[in-house]
């Protein structure tokens, strides 16, 4: 039962990092932005990092 409860435990503090993946690669596929947009490796990294800490601060909140 512990393992399961682990495992339910990380992949909740995953999904945010995962969603922001997702999302990352649903506005290249859906072609929402072209390579020549300005400052579009700015937002990607943007959207990557915020992916990053909304997980970290979860896992932060739900560990305690």
């Amino acid at each position: 039962m512990r393992n399961i409860q682990r495992l339910v435990f990380w992949c909740v503090v995953l999904l945010p990092w995962l969603v922001s993946l997702y999302l990352h690669y649903w506005v290249d596929k859906s072609d929402a932005w072209s390579p020549e947009l300005p400052y579009r490796g700015l937002l990607s990294g943007s959207v990557m990092v915020l992916g990053m800490v909304l997980s970290f601060l979860l896992q932060g909140f739900l560990s305690e």
